[in-house]
């Protein structure tokens, strides 16, 4: 019954009931601010009060614009919102087990909505509007948007109660933590989420075989999915047991301290057991479609970036050109998706020909094994250092995401010297997903972070991945990049 009458897609309703909330909201705002009489007086003093606009007869152009107009400012207003909730991570489905403050990151994503509209109308110069409006209509979205999502869950909590909506999940664990979490969830059941099996691992017992009970108690309750509760599991075991559940289209939730990375560095929300986090992995998903669509939205954003960016293109084409012998650009071998190597595109930030001194440096790498980075590199240019610390000297590589080698978010392509040095074979996952202009990696620590961390980071992207952690890791990159942390 879990996989015939299991919601696929929690958020959908979820953000259903945030749409709703706003056209609620609005129309609620027109009726007490046109056909309400003690509306009108508690804004007209509200006005006088703040110095602004006295809008207690508002005239009936103003009224016919807001009828009018109502579906198309629900709908930016709409759009506003529901991206805010996004990046709130508002829309977790099944991410999270422990409540969190869905209604204080509601109220915030409402304020700095507000923020968002001044600030438009500001710069427009814009004094038509009310600004009273607005912050009476994110007022009521707020308030209603709680409502309504509070409802999604009763509705649903009652439909899980009937059987529906089951997420069965196998719980692998002997010591406390996975005791704490089969309590918890029994008392909670987040999401529809049921322990259906618990297994618990003999120290004697050969991880090989660990795998082969957990895929064999997986199939017989027909789990959704897998909690690892054991932290013993090493880094190399954590990512067998991913893969074990690739094959059962289960996600994963894994406590780990080796995870400490993604929630320390990385900034990303996940439950904390016992001062460790208990990081969630998606199931497999996504086909062919996906893939083009992500391809072809990667395409039309390299190619609008290259037309807006051609003239510091080419002025820094000429500053490299000018400061020292040798061609603008530098051409590399890296190694993409798939393991299959390719040309990258860069602006030459060396001296001419310091590929040739390579081996006379290798000893000051400060990045241990698996990357090769030094903090004040003698091969580098002045103009280079500049150009390294802001990350110019990647820009050429949105000609390699015009060509389909590359997309805007993915694990950083490495050189094949790098990509020797690998020493676990679990490194070698970061090669199944495209690689990308900025990843995890680039916003959350860069060059201070050593290869084996990097892994970590990519693999929890390539799993996880999502339009809206594309765009936070993109309007990560801007801040970092324009701070220069951890470049050089």
């Amino acid at each position: 019954m879990s996989n015939r009458w299991k919601i696929r897609n929690l958020w959908i309703l979820t953000l259903a009931a945030d749409v709703t909330a706003v056209v609620t909201a609005y129309y609620t705002t027109l009726l007490v601010r046109f056909y309400s009489a003690g509306g009108q007086a508690l804004f007209t003093a509200v006005n006088r009060v703040l110095g602004v606009r006295e809008t207690g007869s508002l005239g009936d152009r103003l009224e016919y614009f807001y009828m009018g107009s109502g579906p198309r400012i629900v709908l930016i207003v709409a759009a506003t919102v529901c991206l805010l909730y996004a990046l709130f991570d508002l829309y977790p489905g099944r991410r999270f087990l422990r409540p969190r403050p869905e209604a204080w990151h509601i109220l915030l994503a409402n304020v700095l909505a507000l923020l968002l509209f001044f600030t438009y109308f500001y710069l427009r110069r814009n004094t038509w509007h009310p600004r009273s409006f607005f912050v009476t209509l994110l007022f009521f979205n707020t308030v209603y948007a709680a409502l309504f999502r509070a409802g999604v869950d009763r509705l649903l909590r009652g439909l899980r109660r009937l059987g529906a909506d089951r997420c069965p999940a196998l719980l692998i664990g002997a010591g406390d933590e996975a005791s704490f979490l089969d309590v918890l969830i029994g008392e909670l059941h987040p999401h529809g989420i049921h322990v259906a099996a618990r297994l618990r691992r003999d120290p004697a017992e050969p991880f090989d075989a660990l795998l082969n009970r957990i895929e064999r108690e997986a199939r017989r309750h027909a789990v959704d999915l897998v909690i690892a509760a054991d932290p013993s599991l090493t880094t190399g075991e954590i990512m067998q047991l991913l893969e074990r559940a690739d094959r059962l289209g289960a996600s994963v939730k894994v406590l780990s301290g080796e995870f400490n990375i993604l929630v320390n560095r990385a900034q990303l929300p996940a439950d904390i057991v016992r001062n460790t986090p208990l990081v969630h992995f998606e199931a497999p998903r996504g086909g062919a479609v996906a893939r083009v669509a992500r391809r072809l939205l990667a395409f039309a954003a390299a190619l609008c970036a290259l037309l807006l960016l051609l003239p510091l293109l080419a002025l820094i084409a000429l500053l490299v050109a000018l400061s020292s012998r040798g061609p603008a650009f530098f051409k590399q071998e890296r190694i993409g998706v798939n393991r299959q190597p390719f040309r990258i595109y860069k602006f030459r930030t060396m001296y001419d020909k310091a590929a040739e001194l390579q081996a006379q440096v290798e000893e000051f790498n400060e990045s241990g094994r698996g990357l090769f980075k030094i903090r004040r590199d003698p091969r580098v240019t002045p103009v280079g250092r500049f150009l390294r610390r802001f990350s110019l000297d990647e820009l050429p590589q949105l000609w390699n995401v015009l060509r389909g080698e590359m997309v805007l978010v993915g694990p950083r392509p490495l050189p094949r010297r790098d990509f020797e040095n690998y020493y676990e074979e679990w490194h070698y996952s970061r090669h199944r997903g495209m690689p990308g202009l900025t990843c995890l990696w680039q916003v959350s620590g860069r060059s201070d972070l050593d290869f084996h961390n990097m892994c970590i980071l990519d693999v929890y992207y390539l799993r996880n991945r999502n339009w809206i952690l594309d765009l936070k890791i993109l309007l990560r990159t801007a801040w970092v990049v324009l701070f220069a942390k951890g470049a050089y």
